[in-house]
């Protein structure tokens, strides 16, 4: 009995020390971490498709046609460039058409509010003649919430290069609404008023805008 006991003894401890032998079993690595997900890169160029049309003052009977198609690509830090190219056409005249190139830049928004302004120079056609132009823009646009804006205030003057040569000069007092559909699409509603160089009313405007971005 005592052997069997001594036998048994020897036989755990014999196992005992093979155990403590083998190696630690280690534990399985982490899984890495998913990487993460890049933002989508914020849209610099936008494509805006306009139509609207020059009433008589007071919103009174349709004058023109107007079409415009314009681009603006944003370098950063509140600075853009584009173009604008636009024609308007009357019932009873030939087409009136204008190219302009742009630079603008927008102010930090304030409480909801960003002001910008653009420069222009351009090239106005018409039937009787065509010569060069300056343009000057000023807005006031009021964000309301995520997907809408208030385009509250919307300013261009405009003057022949030669004024004594070609009678161009005006300005023109807007404001308008714009939707975002999505990150990609947008609408927009335009009223203004055109005055002469003398601040007197000549007509009115009323448009709408589709604008993408990519």
């Amino acid at each position: 009995m005592n052997k069997l006991i001594i036998s048994a003894v020897a036989v755990l401890m014999a196992t005992s020390a093979y155990a403590t032998d083998l190696p630690s079993k280690k534990a399985a690595p982490a899984a890495p971490a998913p990487a993460p997900v890049a933002a989508a890169p914020a849209s610099v160029d936008s494509l805006t498709v306009t139509y609207g049309q020059d009433l008589g003052t007071n919103f009174g009977t349709k004058a023109d046609d107007a079409y415009s198609v314009a681009y603006k690509h944003s370098l950063g830090g509140g600075f853009s460039i584009g173009g604008v190219a636009s024609t308007t056409q009357a019932p009873s005249s030939l087409l009136k058409q204008t190219i302009e190139a742009q630079a603008g830049y927008a102010l930090p928004a304030m409480a909801g509010v960003v002001v910008s302004g653009k420069v222009g120079v351009g090239e106005r056609f018409t039937d009787s003649a065509n010569y060069p132009y300056y343009a000057l823009y000023g807005n006031a646009d009021y964000k309301v919430s995520d997907g809408i804006t208030l385009n509250a205030v919307q300013y261009r003057y405009r003057n022949a290069i030669d004024s004594a040569a070609y009678s161009y000069q005006s300005h023109q007092i807007g404001t308008g609404v714009t939707v975002d559909l999505n990150q990609t699409y947008s609408v927009s509603a335009k009223i203004a008023r055109n005055y002469d160089s003398a601040l007197n009313a000549t007509g009115d405007y009323v448009g709408a805008s589709l604008t993408v971005k990519f």
